[in-house]
């Protein structure tokens, strides 16, 4: 009878250890999705963009294309950096500046093996410290499909 409580409580143990375990991992790999911001009162419609994430460790980065003011040209990148937790946990910033106008940018989201969102805001200050703009964004995401080499 003692050895098989002991069995019981070690199996209990041994089955809560491997649940704690599969929720401490983190999420790795690639992501894709759209990102979407509101209209600045310089362009001409919202801001519809793809965009790709990467996640190594805890470190996650995201990269999406900058475009001319009337959404034309592709005119750089904005590159965010930052970090998740093991609970799939987001939040990356960045910064950029075009025209003389600078763009910080703050986002904050939950990401599954399956995929995930974030919301955030951009910060537009432009030359000589004028008032700043701000605008939301959302971004949708998930797994990137895996390229021959990825195998």
């Amino acid at each position: 009878m003692w050895n098989r409580r002991l069995l019981k409580g070690a199996a209990l143990v041994v089955g809560s250890l491997a649940i704690i375990s599969a929720r401490a991992q983190t999420i790795e790999g690639k992501f894709r999705g759209m990102y979407v911001c509101e209209k600045l009162p310089t362009t001409r419609d919202i801001l519809l963009a793809p965009i790709d994430l990467v996640i190594k460790g805890d470190n996650v980065q995201f990269a999406r294309p900058l475009f001319n003011l009337d959404g034309t040209r592709v005119v750089g990148t904005e590159m965010a950096t930052g970090t998740v937790n093991s609970d799939g946990q987001l939040h990356l910033t960045s910064e950029w500046s075009f025209l003389g106008n600078t763009a910080n940018g703050d986002y904050s989201g939950s990401l599954t093996k399956t995929g995930g969102t974030m919301t955030g805001k951009q910060t537009w200050t432009g030359p000589g410290g004028t008032t700043p703009f701000v605008r939301t964004c959302t971004v949708a995401l998930v797994p990137a499909a895996a390229t021959p080499q990825q195998r």
